[in-house]
């Protein structure tokens, strides 16, 4: 500790009232222990008194016979006492005695107080505040009265270094990290060190008692890493404590048993305590704290119960563990209950202080992603009755579970949870090869019979179906091609560019999203991409797509004749490979006069062919130029339109490389089906040759050239399928676009804790034969056979068979629950027609009230708003409007019937309260 200082003011506070009852005493005896600097000269009663240092007898009397010999006045301090002076001694002193300090009538003085609270007494604190006085004294106290809390923060920063202010558990725990302030802990007398346990302990309770325990046994070093074992030893909640390591632990806490309650708080505390580490911005420091935990786990010999602490990096990897096994369980007895339980599982994981700190997000996410392949295998989805609905429902789910299943597919660093990604996989194959097959075999009848269904655009119609009708309303549209984007990754990137304020739009006020689009055959950017830029089914190279585009009659039609559409391809996109966007694309986008501008885009397509060993994140940033051009469009107003000419299945470790053309996934039809192959024939296929028919396969584990990233050109959805996404801004007043949203798929969010499990979707109705067998059947050479409804999926509802030509509707395709019978009479109550009148202008009808309160009843009430939005089969950008209708209709007087929960996004439904509102009197 630093020397204390006694200056002349104290001195003289000290000395001037003794002397003056004792005028003629040449020397005052003060008996100072500790070695505190003075001034050399203190002036009392206009008097000079020399201030010496003796610590012998003999010094003492040195000073005594030079006092009387040059009659100086002298102020002596000393650490002997009275009784090793001498009587002789003493008698020569001012009123013959050696005086005491009065700690605490200095300690007044340095605080510049005229009072002193009395409930501190102790000395110890008052000399060590004397002993550690800044150069400068204390702040003065207000209103002269020093209290106990002012003494106590002076003693926490000036004694031990504690801080500014009497600290709490977590700053506690933190500095008794640091070796300087354990070490004044340890140096100071026996008597401050329990006055500053008791107090601590009285404010902080036990658990300020167990760190300056670790202090006491010099494992202040250890403190926080002790702190984190014990959410292992001691566990949180409920969790029992582990017996043996915490009796191994109490060598660091003076060999006595730490308390269990005592034990979650500290664990507790560790917690905030490495919050402010991180805080900080100082990893090196966390890391160090966090890795001695780990070792002190090893040295208690509870390393296997590392999960249960959410700091430590061993902690981390067994959570990984824990779930991956919980996976593997799951597949092999997969309910309910085991999927909540790996819900659970990742949950825990999500509270790990990786986790929190962004640290490793895609390993979260990939988790995250597999817990929705488990609740996507567990659930039913409609059956289809025409291929439009099966290429519909492969956009709204399928597309999802491909997305999800490339997150998991190349493992982990955690030997368990690859495992159960393997596991998973497989199981998710097998599910996703039976409705590839499915898909095919409608796509070989649909295009063997002429394709002339309403409920789906060939890729060909695009511009004049889509791009053409939106620029008759003389909005001005950018068509964005992301060449090779499949719905997976389009449903990827849509995440991010909501963020960025777009909206998803329709061209039909009732649709909830833009038509299906299928790619020519085979689905190859020669191909496809030429047709989707023609207007009309053609091969050719990019040459022939820009003079095609710029010379559509569609698009001339709706465009100024000085400024007809044009087309930008990857050269002209940006100034070279890794520059701006173009200085003629930019103008042509931000014209006004120029009403269509085409832009094509070769990021995805040119990864298919590298970096197979590279996880992508498909972000706008991800596509250069396209959050630029984003931005240029929405600048200028534009609607855009988001599209691709083909989707492709990436490479599959089980892939096998067939005999082929030198094509990635088609070949000339020669007749040599093997399995996973199908004979596709029709008007819309071409081997570019003249021929209209190929051979392609149905299975994404077939590919016939070299291996790569990626591949296309076969006939699965993901393949085929092609994004088609409207996209406008609200401010740009775009006419005849109308908002719509996509919903997530139900599965894709977690049930929140408490509610009922969502209930199986009834199957669509068949009224007649799915897809004939025949085609198939006659192009493998067999005779046809009786038509029969292709097999469904696993997991997956079947019903009668029902006949083609269904308008895609979407969620409207499922049945409706029957409506309870409270509900009926709730809509033919008088309290409702009442609330009606009172709603306001065009109050929610009936039938659709009805509708939101058979569901929310069939869920228990209570439903996310997301899962809300799908069963509604309504936008969920629009559901807020809704719901504050519905709530000025059901919340009578201002009672809560309907509550909505921002937070954590859920909407709730108070069946009693409403019975009782609207007088319906008990169900």
């Amino acid at each position: 500790m630093s020397l204390g200082t006694l200056s002349a003011q104290q001195l003289r506070s000290l000395v001037e009232d003794k002397w003056q009852r004792d005028a003629e005493a040449l020397v005052l005896g003060l008996h100072v222990a500790q070695p505190w600097q003075a001034p050399e000269v203190v002036e009392i009663d206009q008097r000079q008194a020399r201030v010496v240092r003796a610590d012998t007898v003999f010094e003492v009397r040195e000073v005594l016979r030079d006092a009387e010999r040059n009659q100086d006045r002298v102020i002596l301090m000393t650490r002997l006492r009275q009784a090793e002076l001498g009587h002789d001694v003493v008698a020569r002193l001012a009123r013959a005695r050696l005086f005491a300090i009065d700690h605490w009538a200095s300690l007044c003085s340095l605080f510049k107080a005229k009072e002193l609270d009395r409930s501190i007494c102790q000395a110890a604190l008052a000399e060590a505040l004397l002993e550690c006085a800044p150069a400068d004294g204390y702040p003065p106290v207000p209103a002269g009265l020093l209290d106990a809390g002012t003494v106590w923060r002076a003693v926490c920063r000036h004694v031990f270094e504690m801080g500014d202010l009497e600290p709490d558990l977590v700053s506690l725990l933190l500095w008794a990290t640091h070796s300087s302030g354990a070490a004044r802990y340890r140096n100071a007398s026996e008597e401050l060190r329990e006055s500053l346990r008791k107090r601590l302990v009285a404010n902080l309770g036990g658990a300020a008692e167990s760190i300056l325990r670790f202090v006491d046994c010099a494992a202040e070093g250890d403190a926080l890493a002790l702190a984190v074992t014990c959410q292992v030893v001691f566990g949180e909640g409920s969790e029992g404590v582990l017996d043996a390591a915490a009796a191994r632990m109490e060598q660091y806490h003076d060999n006595l048993p730490i308390p269990h309650p005592v034990g979650q708080l500290l664990g507790q505390i560790a917690n905030e305590a490495m919050a402010d580490l991180d805080r900080a911005e100082d990893p090196r420091r966390a890391q160090q704290h966090l890795q001695r935990a780990d070792e002190l786990l090893t040295q208690f010999r509870c390393e296997n119960h590392a999960w249960r602490n959410r700091l430590t990096w061993l902690g981390y990897e067994q959570r990984l563990a824990r779930l991956g096994r919980q996976i593997s369980v799951t597949l092999g007895d997969r309910n309910a209950e085991t999927i909540r339980q790996c819900e659970r599982l990742h949950q825990e994981l999500a509270t790990h202080r990786r986790a929190k700190l962004g640290q490793r997000p895609d390993q979260l996410l990939r988790a995250e992603m597999a817990l929705r392949l488990l609740r996507w295998l567990d659930s039913t989805f409609p059956v289809a009755t025409t291929l439009g609905e099966l290429a519909d429902d492969y956009r709204r789910e399928l597309a999802f579970v491909d997305w999800a299943r490339e997150s998991i597919c190349r493992g982990e660093d955690v030997a368990e949870l690859t495992a159960a990604y393997q596991q998973l996989d497989q199981a998710i194959l097998t599910r996703r090869e039976q409705f590839n097959r499915t898909f095919a075999k409608g796509l070989a009848e649909w295009t063997a019979t002429g394709t002339s269904a309403t409920d789906v655009l060939g890729v060909e119609q695009v511009l004049s179906q889509v791009v053409a009708r939106i620029a008759q309303g003389k909005n001005p549209v950018l068509l964005v091609v992301l060449d090779g984007m499949s719905w997976p990754v389009c449903h990827e990137l849509l995440q991010d560019i909501r963020n960025e304020h777009w909206i998803e739009g329709t061209l039909e006020e009732e649709s909830d999203g833009p038509p299906v689009v299928l790619a020519a055959i085979p689905s190859v950017t020669r191909r496809s991409r030429a047709s989707l830029l023609s207007g009309e089914l053609t091969v050719g190279d990019s040459g022939v797509e820009k003079r095609n585009f710029e010379a559509n009659t569609d698009l001339l039609g709706v465009s100024e004749r000085k400024f007809p559409p044009v087309l930008f391809h990857k050269r002209e996109v940006t100034e070279g490979s890794r520059g701006v966007v173009g200085e003629d694309l930019s103008q042509a986008i931000l014209s006004a006069e120029q009403r269509v501008v085409g832009v094509v885009i070769n990021a995805i397509d040119d990864r298919l062919a590298t970096a197979q060993q590279v996880r992508e994140l498909w972000t706008i940033n991800r596509i250069s130029p396209l959050g630029a051009i984003l931005k240029l469009a929405r600048d200028a107003g534009r609607v855009v339109v988001l599209a691709s000419d083909h989707g492709h299945v990436w490479h599959r470790p089980e892939a096998q490389l067939c005999s082929g053309d030198a094509e990635s996934r088609w070949r000339s039809n020669k007749g040599d089906l093997l399995d996973g192959e199908l004979v596709l024939t029709g008007t819309r296929v071409s081997d570019e040759l003249g021929g209209r028919s190929v051979i392609v396969p149905w299975s994404e584990t077939i590919y016939y050239s070299k291996a790569q990233n990626g591949y296309h050109g076969g006939a699965t959805p993901q393949e085929m399928v092609c994004p088609l996404m409207i996209l406008f801004d609200k401010a740009s007043h775009s006419k005849g676009v109308f908002e719509c949203a996509l919903p997530n798929p139900e599965w894709w969010t977690a049930a929140p804790e408490g509610t009922l499990a969502p209930k199986p979707v009834a199957p669509r109705k068949r009224r007649g034969v799915l897809f004939s067998d025949d085609v198939v059947d006659q192009a493998r050479g067999k005779p046809p056979t009786t038509p029969a409804a292709l097999p469904a999926s696993e997991g997956r509802a079947t019903g009668p068979a029902a006949g083609a030509g269904q308008a895609n509707t979407g969620e409207a395709r499922r049945e409706g629950a029957a409506v309870p019978a409270w509900i009926d009479r709730l809509l033919k109550s008088t309290v409702y027609a009442q609330q009606k009148a009172l709603a306001g202008r065009n109050p929610p009808p009936d039938e659709q009230v009805a509708k939101f309160l058979a569901i929310l009843d069939a869920r228990g009430g209570k439903l996310t708003t997301a899962a809300l939005a799908r069963a509604l089969a309504f936008p969920e950008l629009r559901l807020p409007g809704l719901l504050s209708k519905l709530q000025r209709l059901l919340n009578v007087d201002g009672y809560a019937v309907l509550n909505r929960d921002d937070a954590s996004e859920t909407v709730e439904l108070n069946r009693e309260l409403l019975l009782k509102q609207f007088d319906l009197g008990e169900e």
